[in-house]
């Protein structure tokens, strides 16, 4: 268990009273900065930096695209350089890379975990289209990647890492390269790293808001029990789930795997039943290599938003409609 953080006095020399300059006025963002250098970070970052396993510095920020161009500017990257992304990278992701002046360059996945593997990437490299600057591995619908083993390929290659974990904020507690996770409460960002100077770098607008750390127990436990009774509900509909979910790990996203080959009409059938669902769609204008894997995932999952709150009958309506969008 790590140690609490603790607050450090400000001593002043006998006598002497801390007076402010008249009229010098304060920069309040260098003074975060510097706290944060010092290892005085915010509330809301010393309660998320004690989620991690080993120490690590913690920054909130208000926006996700932003937040991830800002994290791969802090590693050193240089604009116009090509960044390796997941196939099935979400727009925010591609929108982050983009904005930080990279080129995506969009590589297979996995067919079980949906998610980079190092072996299959370490023999892609070197036909990329362009100078290499980053890789932005990024975990598929909350499963957390394998941290150690991006740490260990970043060590190989050399190639700065960001690992693009929005929807894990369940299982990611550890940092050995820079993860960006979103806020439990629906809005906002953080990035950690064991490595602080790489955090400290980070320009981007703060978080301010609602985190949702504190409701975040609570809502896990019912995330769980719903996800639960969604998997009784649909064991003979020739629906899947992503290994794990609901039971050694939880997120409000829920990625079902199909039985045929048609997430877009699926996902547009749940829409018009008032069902909040998506499915992965390429941008065919990105540099991408042979993505075989990708392409069938994205046409077989359809991707729902889970209200943790939904009774029996809910569930149940929310079922029908799932089976009748599969029929």
């Amino acid at each position: 268990m790590l140690p609490k953080p603790a607050a450090v006095p400000i001593l002043f020399p006998e006598g002497k009273a801390f007076v402010r300059a008249s009229g010098a006025p304060i920069d309040f963002d260098a003074v975060a900065k510097a706290l944060g250098v010092a290892g005085h970070g915010s509330d809301l970052e010393s309660r998320l930096a004690a989620r991690f396993a080993r120490p690590v510095a913690v920054r909130a920020f208000a926006d996700r695209v932003e937040a991830t161009a800002a994290a791969l500017k802090a590693l050193g990257v240089r604009e116009g350089g090509v960044c390796v992304v997941s196939a099935l990278a979400d727009p925010e992701t591609l929108a982050g890379v983009a904005a930080a002046g990279l080129k995506a360059w969009l590589v297979d996945v996995d067919p079980f975990s949906a998610m980079f593997e190092t072996g299959h990437l370490r023999a892609r490299l070197p036909d990329a289209p362009g100078a290499l600057e980053a890789i932005v591995p990024a975990a598929a619908h909350g499963r957390a990647p394998d941290m150690r083993a991006w740490a260990a390929f970043r060590a190989e290659t050399g190639l700065p890492i960001l690992i693009d974990a929005a929807g894990a904020f369940d299982v990611v507690i550890e940092a050995p390269v820079p993860v960006l996770v979103g806020l439990p409460g629906g809005e906002g960002v953080f990035v950690a790293c064991e490595d602080a100077a790489t955090i400290n770098d980070i320009d981007a607008q703060a978080f301010a808001g609602e985190d949702g750390l504190a409701a975040w127990p609570g809502l896990r436990q019912r995330l769980c029990g719903t996800a639960q009774q969604l998997r009784v509900l649909l064991l003979d509909s020739g629906v899947g789930f992503q290994p794990g979910w609901g039971m050694s790990w939880i997120s409000p996203t829920c990625a079902l795997s199909l039985p045929t080959d048609d997430a877009g009409a699926v996902a547009w059938k749940l829409q018009g039943a008032g069902v909040q669902a998506s499915c992965a769609v390429r941008d065919r204008s990105l540099a991408a290599d042979d993505t075989p894997t990708a392409d069938h995932l994205a046409a077989s999952t359809v991707v729902i938003t889970l209200d943790p709150n939904l009774d029996i009958e809910a569930l149940d309506r929310l079922c029908d409609a799932l089976r009748d969008a599969v029929g």
